[in-house]
């Protein structure tokens, strides 16, 4: 079992990818921390881990407040004695809107700026500060942020402040690698592509829609979207001792996309 007595923090865990890794996670032995929005899905999560005879519990965050961060870190040290993976993989897609003759993307808000920055850069910072106070009582740990193959190669004409913000925890990554290496603590990053998430599966549904996944197909060479258990073993491993020496690695996970 990779993660065998490791207490793990996951934000944005109730669904998607984060669900599927907390269950991966939970069945290679670690004791995981669900955190998220959605109480009923992240009640959910916790059941499902649980119905399996491994353990979880559940810690409503929202993310972009620095209190609910330090409030979590705090349950997880309470309730399971630390904190081993940190998992920052909260998100939220930006706006669609585009760039026009009346100016650079004029739909863009401030508000809707100051979301994109927070759940996933500040959201981050913080989150990850915190989880390094409860990894230097245990002698090191593991981060790990969600960023995307659009901070790697951002789509044309789209809004910017999706790319920017996660191409920060890029460079937060790095930056964070090279100071807490010599605490034991690595930290990395998967850029991963579009994956078949219940939003896509919607998508595929509608005919009027399925147009729309056709077109991110194309964009990946190897012609397919991704699974989320796919997602899900990148991220085990880069937080497990089988990734000992990996730390400041930006992993796309995008099937050739970035390559293009």
């Amino acid at each position: 079992m990779q993660l065998k007595d490791k207490v793990a923090v996951i934000t944005g865990s109730a669904a998607g990818i984060g669900r599927r890794a907390a269950v991966r996670f939970a069945a290679e032995g670690a004791r995981v921390v669900v955190s998220d929005l959605d109480d009923a899905a992240g009640a959910e999560t916790v059941q499902q881990i649980r119905s399996s005879g491994h353990e979880a519990a559940y810690c409503h965050s929202d993310v972009t407040q620095v209190c609910d961060l330090e409030r979590l870190m705090t349950f997880a040290a309470d309730t399971y004695g630390g904190v081993d993976i940190f998992w920052h993989n909260a998100g939220t897609s930006s706006a669609s809107v585009t760039s026009s003759p009346s100016g650079y993307h004029p739909g863009i808000t401030e508000a809707d700026w100051d979301q994109q920055m927070n759940v996933h850069l500040k959201a981050g910072f913080f989150g990850a500060r915190l989880a390094v106070d409860k990894m230097l009582e245990r002698g090191g740990g593991a981060i790990l942020f969600t960023s995307s193959a659009a901070a790697l190669k951002p789509p044309v004409g789209t809004a910017p402040t999706y790319p920017i913000a996660k191409h920060g925890l890029i460079l937060l990554t790095k930056m964070m690698a090279v100071d807490l290496a010599k605490h034991n603590i690595r930290v990395n990053a998967i850029c991963p592509a579009s994956i078949r998430t219940a939003m896509i599966e919607g998508l595929l549904a509608d005919e009027s829609t399925k147009g729309i996944v056709d077109g991110l197909v194309k964009q990946m060479p190897m012609g397919r979207i991704l699974e989320m258990d796919e997602v899900a073993d990148c991220a085990t491993f880069l937080v497990s001792e089988q990734a000992s020496a990996i730390t400041g690695t930006v992993l796309p996970i995008d099937g050739g996309r970035t390559s293009l």
